[in-house]
């Protein structure tokens, strides 16, 4: 919920990341700590993540136009909502400025899920079928020279 930006710190456990993880999980921490300075409501959280899921640009879509024209009624319904809430005017400015942040963390996440899966193949079969559903298809399609 908004204001809880105490929520989001580091994991401070005697347990360490996996290894070579350091740069996926300080990226996810650090974009954590920067929305939620934002102090979004739960309505532009909600629809900011509706944008951000409706996005024209995967490769393996068939009607991305009417991808992008969702996410432009998604867009228009966000900044209403931050008009409405008599926020910062440049408020959703700020929050689209995270989604190269967004997309670098994803492109992290891509490459670590794929080496863990050339190194554990028997524990990667056994992943969530929904873990499964959603990034078997990135990964088919991710281009490493992208980013």
């Amino acid at each position: 919920a908004a204001g809880q930006c105490g929520a989001v710190t580091s994991p401070s456990s005697p347990l360490s990341p996996p290894s070579g993880c350091d740069d996926l999980i300080g990226a996810v921490f650090e974009l954590g700590r920067t929305l939620c300075r934002l102090q979004l409501s739960d309505e532009e959280l909600a629809l900011f993540t509706a944008a951000i899921l409706l996005s024209p640009d995967r490769p393996w879509l068939t009607e991305s136009k009417k991808v992008q024209k969702l996410q432009d009624k998604i867009y228009v319904a966000l900044q209403h909502e931050i008009q409405k809430k008599h926020s910062a005017e440049d408020k959703l400015s700020k929050m689209v400025s995270k989604l190269p942040l967004m997309k670098t963390i994803c492109n992290l996440h891509l490459d670590k899920l794929e080496f863990f899966r050339l190194l554990h193949p028997e524990t990667a079969m056994n992943f969530p079928p929904l873990y499964k559903e959603v990034f078997n298809s990135e990964l088919q399609y991710s281009d490493p020279r992208e980013s």
